[in-house]
């Protein structure tokens, strides 16, 4: 990178946050994404304000910079890997919390992680009640970034759901504040939809490309402390997809819940099974895992009661081992970096959102593709707000094999398109969606009109939603 703008970059943050040396590129050069090649940036600068971001990209857009912001790095689809001799902008030292209890939210700066905050919140008795899976390093705002989900969302949904309002810095330098916040005299974040437009979720899985949020304020509730784990058994994938709809139609109190196929299962349970002390066992073709949650031990009661009954009118069985779904919910901050990490190989994940009643064909198309290509891989996902099934299918390949991963990429491709095709939906903007599935051409052709206005140099993010 050019040295007088790392020499203008130095005047803003200090010499000791912002370098060019070798070994901090390397390490900015990557991601958890495993399955994304590495680019080395030309520089990384360490912002301490909001004021300094937006200082940043003024200095950016002056000499034309692509800028790629991070937090934690745990993002999976490469949107926090930088481009060549790009910038960047590392945000993990906003990291201040205000807790506004009478109006049940919290303000974040774009540094907080979820593990960090929820320790925070423990001694209010309150809890944010999504986590993502990367909980420990995963930060509000980059999850905000990428619209996000985990456990806890069977309940609550994607973290887009507890949004209240966000703190922005828009490519040329301009400070914005969405939500109630942007009156100076509220009290604090009450309200996301004020002002008319909801510009809140124009940034809400944007993957950075339209500016750089560096406050989030989410929604706050009271913590939970009544759990109840379980698993229930069924002969056919109709009676899961319909167990799942009648948890919600009688608003029992899922935190998380999964479905697995008996043959994943065992996948997973040969890698992890032991660690997690889940007992050997012949699982039926569908299992349903869920975390049950309460505030009353009462609820809880009713809760368990009525899943039991929902399952077995069902024509399916409660199994009973509560360790599964224990591990998922309890060891929810580390367990999918366990889990992800735990054998040799790289993947690719292929995020999208399905209706519980059409969970089979998101199976069969992973299923399908897998067999066609000769790869590995799973059908794993949970069940999310409202009615939507959130699958994150991995498909694996020995990162030494170079004619390997190019088949993990070709596949990855056709899978979007036949997902696409069975109705499925993205919830972010790979690029593997953005390039391969013809109909979302005109809805695609409106968001980079968006991001051309507000960005016309093409300086954020440049190319995570597909193009240069």
């Amino acid at each position: 990178m050019d040295q007088k703008v790392v020499d203008e970059l130095a005047r803003i943050v200090g010499d000791e946050f912002v370098s060019t040396r070798d070994d901090v590129l390397l390490t900015y050069s990557a991601s958890a994404s495993t399955g994304y090649d590495p680019v080395r940036p030309g520089a990384v600068v360490r912002p301490g304000s909001t004021q300094e971001v937006a200082e940043i990209l003024k200095v950016a857009n002056k000499y034309k910079v692509p800028v790629t912001p991070r937090s934690g790095g745990s993002s999976l689809q490469g949107e926090a890997i930088p481009r060549p001799d790009g910038l960047v902008v590392e945000l993990l030292r906003l990291e201040d919390i205000t807790v506004f209890e009478d109006l049940r939210s919290v303000r974040v700066g774009a540094g907080v992680t979820f593990g960090r905050l929820d320790k925070f919140l423990n001694q209010y008795d309150l809890w944010v009640p999504i986590y993502p899976e990367s909980a420990l390093v995963c930060t509000l705002a980059g999850n905000v970034a990428v619209n996000g989900a985990g456990p806890g969302s069977t309940v609550y949904g994607c973290i887009a759901e507890m949004v209240l309002g966000l703190e922005v810095v828009l490519p040329d330098g301009t400070i914005i504040q969405t939500g109630t916040e942007g009156n100076p005299n509220a009290p604090g974040p009450f309200l996301r939809y004020a002002f008319g437009p909801d510009l809140t979720g124009l940034f809400i899985g944007s993957l950075g490309c339209l500016g750089i949020i560096t406050s989030v304020s989410v929604k706050t509730f009271k913590r939970l402390h009544h759990f109840h784990y379980e698993t229930y058994g069924f002969d056919t994938a109709e009676q899961a997809e319909k167990f799942l709809i009648e948890l919600k139609q009688n608003e029992i109190h899922a935190l998380f819940a999964s479905l697995y196929e008996g043959r994943i299962l065992d996948f997973f349970m040969d890698m992890l099974g032991e660690e997690y002390g889940i007992p050997k066992h012949e699982w039926p073709p569908v299992v349903a895992s869920a975390t049950l949650g309460r505030l009353r031990k009462d609820q809880l009661e009713s809760d368990i009661k009525l899943a039991k009954q929902i399952c077995e009118e069902l024509g399916g069985h409660v199994i009973g081992i509560s360790e599964l779904p224990r591990g998922e919910w309890d060891e929810r901050m580390w367990t999918f970096a366990r889990s992800s990490y735990a054998h040799g190989w790289h993947w690719r994940i292929l995020y999208h959102h399905q209706t519980p009643s059409n969970w089979h064909r998101s199976v069969e198309e992973i299923w399908a593709v897998m067999d066609k290509y000769g790869l590995l891989g799973h059908t794993a996902g949970f069940l999310t707000g409202h009615g939507s099934y959130n699958f994150y299918p991995h498909l694996y390949f020995d990162p030494q094999d170079k004619e390997e991963e190019m088949k993990v990429r070709e596949a990855h491709r056709d899978l979007a398109q036949r997902l696409f095709k069975t109705g499925a939906v993205p919830f972010k903007l790979a690029p593997y969606w953005v390039e391969d599935v013809e109909e979302m051409k005109d809805y695609l052709k409106l968001v980079k009109t968006l991001k051309g206005v507000m960005d016309p140099n093409n300086i954020m993010n440049p190319g995570v939603l597909g193009g240069p």
